[in-house]
């Protein structure tokens, strides 16, 4: 089954933990964050974002991000990411 987690627009520390229970609800299944509505990513919701993909990867399941707004596009060249290479390090 795949299971879709929209992305807040905020992804800062206050949203990290709803962040969690939302990718660790979503364990058994397949995966799509779907990032339209993102304004702001900071570094412990992006971390989250990172050992989800390494989560997934090793649990041999599908996980991919789409939708992915201009603002996101912004906050993860700042860290030297592409959506793509978000989850790449599970790979």
């Amino acid at each position: 089954m795949v299971k879709r987690v929209p992305l807040p627009p905020k992804l800062d520390t206050a949203a990290s933990a709803d962040l969690q229970k939302q990718l660790m609800d979503a364990r058994d299944d397949d995966l799509v964050l779907d990032a339209a509505a993102v304004e702001m990513v900071g570094a412990k919701c992006l971390e989250l974002l990172i050992c989800a993909g390494v989560l997934w990867k090793n649990a041999c399941r599908d996980i991919s991000i789409e939708n992915v707004s201009s603002q996101m596009l912004d906050d993860l060249k700042r860290f030297g990411l592409t959506p793509d290479a978000l989850l790449e390090y599970a790979a």
